[in-house]
Protein backbone atom coordinates (compact mmCIF):
# COMPACT_ATOMS: atom_id res chain seq x y z
CA UNK A 1 0.00 0.00 0.00
CA UNK A 2 0.96 3.72 -0.59
CA UNK A 3 2.30 5.38 2.63
CA UNK A 4 0.90 9.08 2.43
CA UNK A 5 3.23 9.69 5.34
CA UNK A 6 6.40 8.72 4.06
CA UNK A 7 5.42 10.41 0.57
CA UNK A 8 5.18 13.86 2.12
CA UNK A 9 8.30 13.36 4.71
CA UNK A 10 10.33 12.99 1.09
CA UNK A 11 9.13 15.06 -0.19
CA UNK A 12 9.16 18.10 2.61
CA UNK A 13 13.44 16.68 2.39
CA UNK A 14 13.72 17.18 -1.26
CA UNK A 15 11.81 20.93 -1.18
CA UNK A 16 14.42 21.55 2.31
CA UNK A 17 17.77 20.73 0.08
CA UNK A 18 16.56 23.13 -2.66
CA UNK A 19 15.68 25.63 -0.45
CA UNK A 20 19.16 25.69 1.37
CA UNK A 21 21.09 24.88 -1.70
CA UNK A 22 23.25 28.03 -3.23
CA UNK A 23 22.18 29.05 -6.93
CA UNK A 24 24.59 27.01 -9.23
CA UNK A 25 27.66 28.69 -9.83
CA UNK A 26 27.26 29.18 -13.83
CA UNK A 27 24.07 31.27 -13.08
CA UNK A 28 24.41 35.41 -12.34
CA UNK A 29 21.52 37.92 -11.57
CA UNK A 30 21.24 39.20 -14.71
CA UNK A 31 21.12 35.47 -16.72
CA UNK A 32 18.85 34.58 -14.24
CA UNK A 33 16.39 37.42 -14.55
CA UNK A 34 16.24 37.21 -18.40
CA UNK A 35 15.06 33.72 -17.61
CA UNK A 36 12.38 35.50 -16.02
CA UNK A 37 11.29 38.21 -17.96
CA UNK A 38 11.33 35.23 -20.86
CA UNK A 39 8.90 32.94 -18.90
CA UNK A 40 6.65 36.11 -17.61
CA UNK A 41 6.36 36.90 -21.80
CA UNK A 42 5.64 33.66 -22.90
CA UNK A 43 2.83 33.47 -20.43
CA UNK A 44 1.67 37.46 -21.19
CA UNK A 45 1.44 36.58 -24.91
CA UNK A 46 2.07 39.44 -28.03
CA UNK A 47 0.76 42.55 -26.55
CA UNK A 48 1.59 45.62 -28.47
CA UNK A 49 4.25 46.32 -25.66
CA UNK A 50 5.93 43.14 -26.51
CA UNK A 51 5.59 43.73 -30.38
CA UNK A 52 7.23 46.93 -30.42
CA UNK A 53 9.72 45.95 -27.68
CA UNK A 54 10.64 43.10 -30.02
CA UNK A 55 11.92 45.64 -33.41
CA UNK A 56 12.69 48.70 -31.12
CA UNK A 57 16.03 48.69 -28.39
CA UNK A 58 15.35 48.58 -25.05
CA UNK A 59 17.95 51.90 -24.78
CA UNK A 60 16.82 53.66 -27.79
CA UNK A 61 15.34 57.11 -27.76
CA UNK A 62 11.59 57.79 -28.75
CA UNK A 63 11.75 56.67 -32.13
CA UNK A 64 9.04 59.66 -33.17
CA UNK A 65 9.86 63.01 -31.62
CA UNK A 66 6.74 64.92 -30.66
CA UNK A 67 6.34 68.07 -32.81
CA UNK A 68 5.62 71.48 -31.63
CA UNK A 69 4.15 74.18 -33.47
CA UNK A 70 6.17 76.47 -31.38
CA UNK A 71 9.63 77.20 -32.37
CA UNK A 72 10.07 79.03 -29.05
CA UNK A 73 9.16 78.44 -25.62
CA UNK A 74 8.08 81.59 -25.38
CA UNK A 75 4.24 80.72 -24.87
CA UNK A 76 3.22 82.57 -27.95
CA UNK A 77 5.13 85.82 -27.52
CA UNK A 78 8.20 86.93 -29.26
CA UNK A 79 10.05 88.62 -26.57
CA UNK A 80 6.98 89.52 -24.51
CA UNK A 81 5.43 91.72 -27.07
CA UNK A 82 2.66 90.31 -27.31
CA UNK A 83 1.60 89.14 -23.79
CA UNK A 84 -1.38 91.24 -23.66
CA UNK A 85 -3.45 89.23 -25.86
CA UNK A 86 -5.16 86.44 -24.47
CA UNK A 87 -3.30 83.20 -23.98
CA UNK A 88 -5.76 81.10 -25.94
CA UNK A 89 -4.96 83.54 -28.82
CA UNK A 90 -1.36 82.67 -28.97
CA UNK A 91 -1.14 79.05 -28.13
CA UNK A 92 -3.53 76.14 -28.95
CA UNK A 93 -5.52 74.37 -31.73
CA UNK A 94 -6.49 76.24 -34.77
CA UNK A 95 -10.27 76.35 -34.81
CA UNK A 96 -11.81 73.92 -37.69
CA UNK A 97 -13.89 76.66 -39.15
CA UNK A 98 -10.54 78.95 -39.64
CA UNK A 99 -8.51 75.70 -41.24
CA UNK A 100 -11.10 75.04 -42.82
CA UNK A 101 -11.72 78.39 -44.90
CA UNK A 102 -8.13 78.62 -45.24
CA UNK A 103 -7.61 75.54 -47.49
CA UNK A 104 -10.79 76.33 -49.14
CA UNK A 105 -8.87 79.75 -50.05
CA UNK A 106 -5.35 77.75 -51.09
CA UNK A 107 -7.22 75.21 -52.65
CA UNK A 108 -9.76 77.55 -54.82
CA UNK A 109 -5.85 79.86 -55.90
CA UNK A 110 -5.20 76.82 -57.86
CA UNK A 111 -8.84 75.37 -59.03
CA UNK A 112 -9.79 79.17 -60.04
CA UNK A 113 -7.09 80.08 -61.81
CA UNK A 114 -7.81 81.92 -64.97
CA UNK A 115 -6.41 79.68 -67.77
CA UNK A 116 -4.05 82.69 -69.26
CA UNK A 117 -2.61 86.01 -67.14
CA UNK A 118 -3.44 88.73 -69.27
CA UNK A 119 -1.72 92.15 -68.51
CA UNK A 120 -1.74 94.89 -70.44
CA UNK A 121 1.81 97.12 -71.52
CA UNK A 122 0.77 100.97 -71.94
CA UNK A 123 2.82 103.58 -73.47
CA UNK A 124 3.99 105.87 -71.30
CA UNK A 125 4.89 109.68 -71.68
CA UNK A 126 8.07 111.43 -70.08
CA UNK A 127 6.31 112.85 -67.23
CA UNK A 128 4.98 109.22 -66.20
CA UNK A 129 8.52 107.96 -66.47
CA UNK A 130 10.38 110.43 -64.50
CA UNK A 131 7.37 109.84 -61.89
CA UNK A 132 8.19 106.17 -62.02
CA UNK A 133 11.95 106.73 -61.77
CA UNK A 134 10.89 108.88 -58.64
CA UNK A 135 8.51 106.59 -56.80
CA UNK A 136 11.54 103.88 -57.07
CA UNK A 137 13.89 106.06 -55.95
CA UNK A 138 12.23 107.82 -53.13
CA UNK A 139 10.88 104.19 -52.01
CA UNK A 140 14.41 102.88 -51.60
CA UNK A 141 15.31 106.13 -49.89
CA UNK A 142 12.80 105.86 -46.62
CA UNK A 143 13.78 102.32 -45.91
CA UNK A 144 17.36 103.17 -46.13
CA UNK A 145 16.78 106.11 -43.94
CA UNK A 146 15.10 104.12 -41.45
CA UNK A 147 17.47 101.70 -41.53
CA UNK A 148 20.41 104.25 -40.96
CA UNK A 149 18.08 106.22 -37.93
CA UNK A 150 16.42 103.17 -36.20
CA UNK A 151 18.94 100.70 -36.94
CA UNK A 152 17.47 97.34 -37.15
CA UNK A 153 13.87 97.24 -39.26
CA UNK A 154 13.28 93.72 -40.25
CA UNK A 155 10.23 93.69 -38.46
CA UNK A 156 9.16 95.76 -41.33
CA UNK A 157 9.87 93.87 -44.50
CA UNK A 158 7.43 91.02 -42.15
CA UNK A 159 4.47 93.22 -42.03
CA UNK A 160 1.63 94.16 -44.21
CA UNK A 161 2.64 97.51 -44.63
CA UNK A 162 6.14 96.45 -45.43
CA UNK A 163 4.92 94.32 -48.25
CA UNK A 164 2.90 97.32 -49.59
CA UNK A 165 5.50 99.40 -49.72
CA UNK A 166 8.20 96.81 -51.40
CA UNK A 167 5.13 96.35 -53.85
CA UNK A 168 4.86 99.80 -54.66
CA UNK A 169 8.48 100.46 -55.14
CA UNK A 170 9.06 97.36 -57.37
CA UNK A 171 6.45 98.64 -59.74
CA UNK A 172 7.61 101.54 -60.47
CA UNK A 173 11.51 100.49 -60.72
CA UNK A 174 10.09 97.73 -63.37
CA UNK A 175 8.09 99.84 -65.08
CA UNK A 176 11.14 102.82 -65.56
CA UNK A 177 13.30 99.97 -65.71
CA UNK A 178 11.36 98.36 -69.38
CA UNK A 179 10.92 102.22 -70.73
CA UNK A 180 15.07 102.57 -70.02
CA UNK A 181 15.86 99.27 -72.03
CA UNK A 182 12.89 99.18 -74.64
CA UNK A 183 15.25 100.69 -77.38
CA UNK A 184 18.25 98.21 -76.87
CA UNK A 185 16.71 95.03 -75.57
CA UNK A 186 13.01 94.91 -76.59
CA UNK A 187 12.47 91.57 -75.70
CA UNK A 188 13.93 91.93 -72.02
CA UNK A 189 12.31 95.31 -71.49
CA UNK A 190 8.67 93.59 -72.59
CA UNK A 191 8.87 91.24 -69.70
CA UNK A 192 10.05 93.79 -67.58
CA UNK A 193 7.06 95.94 -68.31
CA UNK A 194 4.75 92.82 -68.09
CA UNK A 195 5.72 92.14 -64.39
CA UNK A 196 5.42 95.91 -63.79
CA UNK A 197 1.74 95.90 -65.03
CA UNK A 198 0.93 92.56 -63.29
CA UNK A 199 1.65 94.50 -60.19
CA UNK A 200 -0.40 97.45 -60.48
CA UNK A 201 -3.45 96.50 -58.75
CA UNK A 202 -1.78 94.73 -55.89
CA UNK A 203 0.60 98.42 -55.37
CA UNK A 204 -2.91 100.28 -55.05
CA UNK A 205 -5.16 97.69 -53.15
CA UNK A 206 -2.49 97.44 -50.36
CA UNK A 207 -1.71 100.92 -50.22
CA UNK A 208 -5.50 101.88 -49.92
CA UNK A 209 -5.81 98.96 -47.48
CA UNK A 210 -2.56 100.32 -45.41
CA UNK A 211 -3.88 103.95 -45.62
CA UNK A 212 -7.43 103.46 -44.38
CA UNK A 213 -6.80 100.93 -41.49
CA UNK A 214 -4.08 102.79 -40.28
CA UNK A 215 -5.15 106.35 -40.17
CA UNK A 216 -8.92 105.64 -39.66
CA UNK A 217 -9.14 102.69 -37.49
CA UNK A 218 -5.81 101.46 -35.75
CA UNK A 219 -4.10 104.66 -34.81
CA UNK A 220 -7.44 106.21 -33.37
CA UNK A 221 -7.64 102.79 -31.52
CA UNK A 222 -4.00 102.63 -30.45
CA UNK A 223 -4.04 106.32 -29.38
CA UNK A 224 -7.00 106.58 -27.23
CA UNK A 225 -6.58 103.56 -25.52
CA UNK A 226 -3.52 101.75 -25.87
CA UNK A 227 -1.79 105.29 -25.08
CA UNK A 228 -1.90 106.85 -21.78
CA UNK A 229 -2.02 110.58 -21.24
CA UNK A 230 1.38 112.15 -20.90
CA UNK A 231 4.45 111.27 -22.18
CA UNK A 232 3.96 107.85 -23.85
CA UNK A 233 1.25 109.72 -25.67
CA UNK A 234 3.70 112.60 -26.74
CA UNK A 235 6.36 109.47 -27.96
CA UNK A 236 3.43 107.67 -29.78
CA UNK A 237 2.13 110.87 -31.41
CA UNK A 238 6.15 112.03 -32.09
CA UNK A 239 6.97 108.63 -33.86
CA UNK A 240 3.55 108.56 -35.88
CA UNK A 241 3.79 111.94 -37.53
CA UNK A 242 7.77 110.92 -37.95
CA UNK A 243 9.46 110.44 -41.47
CA UNK A 244 9.52 107.07 -41.38
CA UNK A 245 5.66 107.29 -40.66
CA UNK A 246 4.65 109.37 -42.56
CA UNK A 247 5.97 108.08 -45.70
CA UNK A 248 4.80 104.45 -45.24
CA UNK A 249 1.17 105.42 -43.65
CA UNK A 250 0.32 108.66 -45.63
CA UNK A 251 2.17 109.20 -48.96
CA UNK A 252 1.57 105.69 -49.72
CA UNK A 253 -1.19 106.34 -51.25
CA UNK A 254 -0.68 108.98 -53.96
CA UNK A 255 2.82 107.48 -54.94
CA UNK A 256 0.01 104.13 -55.56
CA UNK A 257 -2.59 106.29 -57.76
CA UNK A 258 0.41 107.65 -60.14
CA UNK A 259 -0.04 105.53 -63.66
CA UNK A 260 -1.97 103.24 -61.36
CA UNK A 261 -5.44 105.17 -61.20
CA UNK A 262 -4.20 108.52 -63.23
CA UNK A 263 -1.25 109.60 -65.57
CA UNK A 264 -0.60 108.78 -68.97
CA UNK A 265 -0.85 105.20 -68.99
CA UNK A 266 -3.52 103.98 -67.09
CA UNK A 267 -5.46 100.86 -67.83
CA UNK A 268 -8.62 98.97 -66.46
CA UNK A 269 -8.07 96.00 -64.26
CA UNK A 270 -9.06 92.60 -64.63
CA UNK A 271 -9.63 89.27 -63.42
CA UNK A 272 -5.81 88.35 -63.80
CA UNK A 273 -4.98 91.70 -61.86
CA UNK A 274 -7.13 90.77 -59.09
CA UNK A 275 -5.78 87.40 -59.25
CA UNK A 276 -2.31 88.42 -58.44
CA UNK A 277 -3.54 90.63 -55.63
CA UNK A 278 -4.92 87.29 -53.95
CA UNK A 279 -1.88 85.17 -54.65
CA UNK A 280 0.33 88.29 -52.82
CA UNK A 281 -2.79 87.89 -49.89
CA UNK A 282 -2.36 83.97 -50.02
CA UNK A 283 1.72 84.27 -49.93
CA UNK A 284 1.62 86.56 -46.65
CA UNK A 285 -1.30 84.69 -44.58
CA UNK A 286 1.50 81.61 -45.22
CA UNK A 287 4.23 83.87 -43.72
CA UNK A 288 1.26 84.95 -41.11
CA UNK A 289 -0.08 81.83 -40.18
CA UNK A 290 3.13 78.99 -40.78
CA UNK A 291 5.94 81.32 -39.91
CA UNK A 292 4.93 84.58 -37.88
CA UNK A 293 2.79 82.32 -35.73
CA UNK A 294 4.86 80.01 -34.96
CA UNK A 295 7.29 82.21 -33.50
CA UNK A 296 4.93 84.47 -31.37
CA UNK A 297 4.74 87.26 -33.46
CA UNK A 298 0.76 88.47 -34.05
CA UNK A 299 0.73 91.76 -35.66
CA UNK A 300 -3.16 91.34 -36.62
CA UNK A 301 -4.80 89.57 -33.65
CA UNK A 302 -7.92 89.75 -35.65
CA UNK A 303 -6.43 86.83 -38.04
CA UNK A 304 -5.79 84.84 -34.88
CA UNK A 305 -6.69 81.25 -36.44
CA UNK A 306 -7.74 79.62 -33.16
CA UNK A 307 -11.34 81.47 -33.31
CA UNK A 308 -13.71 80.90 -36.08
CA UNK A 309 -13.88 85.39 -36.52
CA UNK A 310 -10.63 84.08 -38.36
CA UNK A 311 -12.58 82.74 -41.37
CA UNK A 312 -14.43 85.86 -41.21
CA UNK A 313 -11.87 88.41 -41.16
CA UNK A 314 -10.30 86.66 -43.95
CA UNK A 315 -13.69 86.66 -45.98
CA UNK A 316 -14.19 90.45 -45.57
CA UNK A 317 -10.26 91.08 -46.44
CA UNK A 318 -11.02 89.28 -50.24
CA UNK A 319 -14.27 90.76 -50.53
CA UNK A 320 -12.34 94.46 -50.25
CA UNK A 321 -10.03 93.85 -52.91
CA UNK A 322 -12.69 92.76 -55.23
CA UNK A 323 -15.27 96.02 -54.40
CA UNK A 324 -11.96 97.93 -54.63
CA UNK A 325 -11.13 96.29 -58.03
CA UNK A 326 -14.46 97.75 -58.84
CA UNK A 327 -14.31 101.06 -57.44
CA UNK A 328 -10.93 101.52 -59.01
CA UNK A 329 -11.77 100.96 -62.27
CA UNK A 330 -15.01 103.39 -61.81
CA UNK A 331 -12.73 105.95 -60.76
CA UNK A 332 -10.58 105.03 -63.72
CA UNK A 333 -13.09 106.06 -66.23
CA UNK A 334 -13.88 108.90 -64.73
CA UNK A 335 -10.81 110.39 -64.45
CA UNK A 336 -9.20 109.38 -67.98
CA UNK A 337 -13.08 109.01 -69.98
CA UNK A 338 -10.97 108.22 -73.48
CA UNK A 339 -10.66 104.85 -71.72
CA UNK A 340 -14.67 104.38 -72.07
CA UNK A 341 -13.57 103.74 -75.74
CA UNK A 342 -11.73 100.55 -74.93
CA UNK A 343 -14.72 98.99 -72.20
CA UNK A 344 -16.50 96.06 -73.97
Amino acid sequence: MFDRSRANQTAGQIASRQTNSPPPASSSPSSSSRKVQRSMSSHAGPTPFHRRMSYIPRDAKEWRPKFKWHFYDNQGSYNQWFDWLPLWMRVGYWSPVAALFIVGFYASMYLRKPSQLEFAITKTDDVGFWADCAIFAWGIIVVLKARYDMGAISGFWISYTGWSWGILTFRAGLEAAAKILGPSRPELAAKLAVWGSSLRFPAAVAAFVTFTIWNFLLFPIILLKSMPPGEKRQNFLKFNFGFFMTNIHGLNLPMAIVNNIWGSSVRLFTDSDLYVAYLVVALYSALYLFVMDRIGLHFYPIFCPRTAACALSFGMVLYLYWWCMQKGNELILYLNPELELTVG
